[in-house]
């Protein structure tokens, strides 16, 4: 496993799995994760994004369907009245 300790990481796309990160910071990055091994201790993130994948996927399907863990909200649908045209 690859160890980060004490790391900024900042608009980067990192993928978690195989990872160890200990007191790291994310900083508008897209997260990836696919359910393998993986540790995380005293980090913190803001504005960043989960990206599942793989087994990580049908965890989260699952727990959604058993109501568990809420679905995002859909992005909002374009205003036609705003359109430019």
């Amino acid at each position: 496993m690859t160890r980060h300790e004490n790391k900024i990481f900042e608009n980067q796309h990192l993928v978690l799995d195989d990872g160890i990160f200990v007191n790291c910071t994310f900083k508008n990055c897209s997260l990836e994760y696919s359910g393998g091994d993986v540790y995380v201790q005293n980090c913190q993130g803001e504005g960043c994004q989960l990206v599942w994948r793989a087994a990580a996927q049908r965890t989260v399907m699952l727990l959604q369907g058993l109501g568990l863990m809420v679905a995002p909200p859909a992005p909002p649908a374009p205003d036609p009245a705003r359109r430019v045209q």
